[in-house]
């Protein structure tokens, strides 16, 4: 497609992994929304269509049989970003449509459950007692590092995964260069030493499953698709598992604490209001999603917001600009606990509806729950740079922040 090609359908070209569209995010997702129907984005050769508007991804998501996932759903930084974007899966059953897409997630979804999930309560509260234990004495600690990281380090990896505790640093480093990596060789690399050894781990489990574990029973189910699933498939559902949690989950909650930390109006009224913890969250989820592309496939010739698509054509969803886009949540730039319309999509929707999110609320309540409790006033620490990153996840590098003694 040339460039007068897009303008013809009312496309906006926008190139996602340009440091412009870094620093100019939310302008760029806002003209996108005001003034085309669809933004273009050039991966090598092919032309990626690119989704903002809430109903739009909406009904992307919500159409699993048009919009396919099996040509890879996750853009990620290991992507040569000069060619055009792959066509297999490597997460499932992210990467999977109906119905082995549907045959996974019943082995998985079990161990998910919001009943499943509370069981984690008093170790994640322990846990983020611990880790406040040890930082707040100093006033100042580094958000991400001192504290999110290590909690969902000892959360999924040893309580979820049942990791060894010699390898959980590891795994913690490399699901962090896969998402944010400074350079896509870093990403890359860390996609490989992840992947290893997540098989490492799949044939341990299946020669010696644990009782009652997540990871066992994705070693051990006997048929997928109506066949057994190869030891490349085991590992590929394992590695998202990983994944997914330990950093979405913690460029949320800094997303939050740092918009506290420079709101002190909104800081107040959840101290004053705990029982609006959750409404906090949502508005949270809302606000500081941090997907800003997942890839779809057409699978046959369709129309999204009156842009002719062809069977093959790659369409690129952003949950963060739909969830921003101010026809379905007015003013939608300002963080608001009284919003009459709630409806999010940080979870998506659909058949490939998040199965980490039950797991992901739990944890974003009690640390957000706590951290109000146990100092209720924190300022951002000056004489420092927040920098963000904003493909193929929007989110904050890292934040500090100051805490008065309490009392």
């Amino acid at each position: 497609m040339t460039a007068n090609d897009a303008q013809k359908q009312g496309l906006c070209p926008v190139d996602l992994w340009s440091e412009e569209f870094n620093e100019n995010f939310w302008e760029t997702i806002g003209a996108l929304q005001q003034k085309a129907s669809l933004g273009v984005h050039r991966q090598g050769s092919t032309p990626c269509y690119y989704a903002t508007r809430y109903q739009d991804v909406f009904n992307v998501l919500r159409d699993a049989a048009t919009y396919s996932s099996e040509g890879g759903v996750a853009i990620l930084g290991g992507d040569n970003r000069s060619e055009p974007p792959k066509n297999e899966g490597r997460f499932l059953p992210e990467d999977l449509d109906a119905p082995a897409h549907t045959e996974w997630r019943k082995v998985i979804d079990p161990f998910l459950t919001v009943k499943r999930v509370e069981a984690y309560e008093l170790t994640i509260s322990k846990t983020i007692d611990e880790l406040l234990d040890a930082v707040l004495p100093n006033g100042r600690f580094k958000v991400l590092a001192d504290f999110l990281r290590p909690l969902q380090l000892k959360i999924i990896f040893t309580e979820l995964l049942h990791l060894p505790g010699e390898e959980i640093e590891d795994w913690m480093h490399w699901s962090h260069d896969l998402f944010v990596g400074e350079t896509p060789e870093i990403a890359a690399q860390a996609f490989a030493s992840i992947n290893k050894a997540a098989e490492e781990l799949v044939l341990r489990r299946m020669a010696d499953p644990i009782p009652d574990d997540l990871v066992s029973a994705v070693c051990t189910v006997k048929e997928i698709g109506g066949r057994e699933p190869t030891l490349a498939e085991r590992t590929a559902v394992v590695v998202p598992l990983a994944i997914a949690g330990t950093e979405s989950v913690g460029t949320l909650l800094s997303a939050i604490v740092h918009h506290l930390a420079t709101h002190p109006d909104d800081l107040a009224e959840l101290v004053a209001d705990p029982g609006l913890v959750p409404v906090a969250v949502e508005e949270g989820l809302r606000m500081f999603a941090n997907v800003t592309a997942l890839q779809r496939t057409v699978t046959r010739d369709t129309e999204l917001a009156g842009v002719p698509l062809e069977a093959g054509a790659k369409v690129w969803t952003s949950y963060n600009g739909a969830n921003r886009d101010p026809e379905q949540f007015p003013d939608p730039h300002t963080w608001n606990l009284h919003r009459d319309e709630v409806r999010h999509v940080a979870f998506g929707v659909g058949p490939h509806r998040c199965l980490g999110s039950n797991h992901a609320r739990l944890m974003m309540r009690k640390v957000l729950a706590r951290l109000l409790e146990r100092m209720p006033r924190f300022t951002l620490a000056p004489d420092q740079t927040i920098s963000r990153f904003s493909m193929p996840t929007r989110g904050i590098h890292e934040v500090i922040i100051d805490v008065p003694a309490q009392g």
